[in-house]
C-alpha cells in the first residue's frame, strides 16, 4: 500500500509539457485495448452461449459499452482541435476521461471473475485470469501514469486473489498468493519504469533547451528562431519578424572589456522581453544581433511600432559596471505581403529581414525600415 500511495522513484514534481507529454501517451494504446475487449467480449459469449446463463451476456454486453466509451475517448483526443497544443488542465481533463473509462473496463474483468467464482465455473476463471494478466502486463509497460496502472492492477488482480482465496481449492489459494507477489512487483516495476522514463524525458527537455537557446541571455537562439518561424509558416500563422543590430556595441566592448559587453547583452535582451506580448519571441542570433518575431499580426503600422519602441528602449542609458554607457539600433521588419501569405518560406522572411536591417543602417543607423518583398523574396 506504501507502494502505491506514494510512489518513491518517480519526480515529484513534473514541468508541465512533461506531464503533458507523457499524459498524451496514453492514447496510443488502441490496439491493445481492442485486443484485450475481444477476449473478453467473445469469451464471456462463448461461456453465455455453453451455460445459458444471462450473467456473462450481461458481461459480454459491458464489455462491448466500456469498450466503446474507450475508444470514444482515444478517438476524441486523437481529433481534436488544434492538434498539439494542450494546456495542462487539458492534458488532465483527458486524462481523466482515459482512466474512468479504462476502470469502467477493468470492473468488468472483475465482475468476470467474481462471477466465475459464484458459479464455480473453471473456464471463467481460466478467461478472467488471462485477462487480468494481459491487462496488467500492458498497463505497467505501457501506462506511464502510476495512478492509473496501480489502480487498474489492484481492481483487477486484487479481486482476483480475493476470488482465489475463498474459492475453498488449495491450488486456487496456492496461486492467489503468486498473485499477490505478482500484484506487489507491478507496484515496483511500473514505479521504476516510469521513474526512468521521465527523467529521460526530463533529459531530453534540457538538451533540446540548450541546443535551441542562447547561453548567455537565456533567448531562443538562431536554431530556436528557425523552428519557431517554421511551426508558424505550417499553422499558416501571420506573423512579422524584427531583426536587430546594436550600433556602437564594439566600442563598449572594446572600452570596457568582455565581461561588460556580456552584461550589455543581458540588460538588452531583458528590456526586449519586457516590451514584447506573452507568445511573441525574442531571440538573440549571435554577437550584437537580435530578433523578435510578432505573433498574430501582419500589419506593417503596427510593427514599425513595435520597431521605434525597440529602438527608443535600447537608446536609453545602460548602467554597466558602475559605469553609464549607451548604444543605439537599427531595426529591418519582414511581413509576408499579400502576395506571398501563402508561400514564403523561413530564409526568404529572415533574408528580407536582414536586407531590411541593412538598409537602415546604410540610412543612418537608429531607426528601422520595412523590407520590401518584390526585391527579396
Amino acid at each position: 500500500m506504501h507502494l502505491l500511495m506514494r510512489p518513491r522513484k518517480r519526480a515529484p514534481h513534473l514541468p508541465a509539457e512533461i506531464e503533458i507529454e507523457i499524459i498524451s501517451r496514453l492514447f496510443a494504446a488502441l490496439p491493445q485495448i481492442l485486443c484485450i475487449a475481444a477476449g473478453l467480449i467473445i469469451g464471456s459469449a462463448i461461456m453465455a452461449a455453453q451455460t445459458g446463463r444471462w450473467v456473462f451476456w450481461w458481461i459480454a454486453i459491458a464489455g462491448v459499452a466500456t469498450t466503446a466509451a474507450r475508444v470514444v475517448n482515444i478517438l476524441g483526443f486523437k481529433r481534436r482541435e488544434p492538434k498539439g497544443r494542450l494546456t495542462l488542465a487539458e492534458a488532465r481533463r483527458w486524462e481523466a476521461g482515459y482512466a474512468y473509462t479504462a476502470f469502467a473496463f477493468t470492473l468488468v474483468i472483475a465482475a468476470l471473475t467474481v462471477t466465475a467464482a459464484w458459479l464455480h465455473h473453471p473456464g471463467g476463471f481460466v478467461l478472467s485470469l488471462g485477462l487480468t494478466m494481459a491487462l496488467t502486463a500492458g498497463s505497467y509497460l505501457r501506462t506511464l501514469r502510476y495512478w492509473i496502472c496501480a489502480g487498474l492492477s489492484t481492481i483487477a488482480v486484487g479481486t482476483q486473489v480475493a476470488a482465489f482465496l475463498l474459492s475453498g481449492d488449495a491450488l486456487y489459494q496456492a496461486l492467489s498468493i503468486l498473485l499477490g507477489v505478482y500484484l506487489y512487483s507491478i507496484y515496483e516495476s511500473s514505479d521504476y519504469i516510469i521513474g526512468q522514463f521521465e527523467e529521460l524525458l526530463i533529459i531530453r527537455r534540457d538538451l533540446d533547451f540548450a541546443a535551441s537557446h542562447d547561453p548567455l541571455t537565456g533567448l531562443a537562439n538562431r536554431r530556436g528562431l528557425e523552428k519557431v518561424l517554421q511551426q508558424a509558416r505550417e499553422a499558416d500563422e501571420r506573423l512579422g519578424l524584427l531583426l536587430i543590430d546594436l550600433d556602437g556595441f564594439k566600442e563598449v566592448n572594446d572600452r570596457h572589456g568582455h565581461h561588460a559587453g556580456d552584461d550589455l547583452l543581458k540588460q538588452v535582451a531583458a528590456r526586449l522581453q519586457a516590451m514584447v506580448r506573452p507568445g511573441d519571441l525574442v531571440a538573440r542570433l549571435g554577437g550584437d544581433e537580435f530578433a523578435v518575431v510578432v505573433r498574430g499580426s501582419a500589419d506593417p503600422a503596427a510593427l514599425s511600432g513595435i520597431a521605434e519602441r525597440a529602438v527608443s528602449l535600447i537608446k536609453a542609458p545602460f548602467v554597466i559596471i558602475g559605469q553609464v554607457v549607451t548604444v543605439g539600433a537599427s531595426v529591418g521588419i519582414s511581413v509576408p505581403s499579400a502576395a506571398v501569405s501563402t508561400n514564403w518560406t523561413v530564409e526568404s522572411l529572415t533574408r528580407s529581414a536582414d536586407e531590411a536591417l541593412y538598409g537602415a543602417k546604410r540610412a543612418g543607423k537608429g531607426r528601422s525600415m520595412i523590407a520590401q518583398w518584390d526585391d527579396v523574396a
